[in-house]
Parts: structure tokens; sequence; C-alpha cells
């Protein structure tokens, strides 16, 4: 895997977790389904890379998504 954000500055390193969104969208782990499921209703995002995910723990430096709803 090349460097990324995620690697450098967020932690991961070279030994991302499986279940983190910059893993699951590496086109060599690419499962659309699981994706979706895991991004379905997002109530965070990656302050790194700015992907998105419904849990925290998917995600390498998550942030609350604020609902302009309240």
């Amino acid at each position: 895997m090349s460097e990324s954000c995620c690697e450098s500055s967020c932690g991961c390193g070279n030994n991302i977790p499986e279940h983190k969104m910059c893993m699951q969208t590496q086109p060599t782990n690419f499962n659309v389904g699981k994706v979706m499921k895991l991004t379905s209703n997002p109530k965070y995002f990656c302050k790194c890379c700015g992907r998105t995910a419904n849990e925290k723990e998917n995600l390498c430096n998550p942030t609350k998504l604020i609902s302009e709803d309240k």
C-alpha cells in the first residue's frame, strides 16, 4: 500500500486494520457491498482522508458529523 495521510499522520503506519475505511477502499480489498453497509448511514468522517462511516471505529481519525436538522 502506498503512503497516505492515514499511514503518515494518523498513526496506523503500515498496519492499517482491515476494518478501517482506508483499507476497505483500496483496490485490492474493495468490496462494494461491505463498503455500502459501512457507509449507509454515516455519522462520522475522517479528519485525515475525508471518508465517512457509520461507526467511528471504521475511521483512523474520526469526528462526528453535525446534522443541519438540529
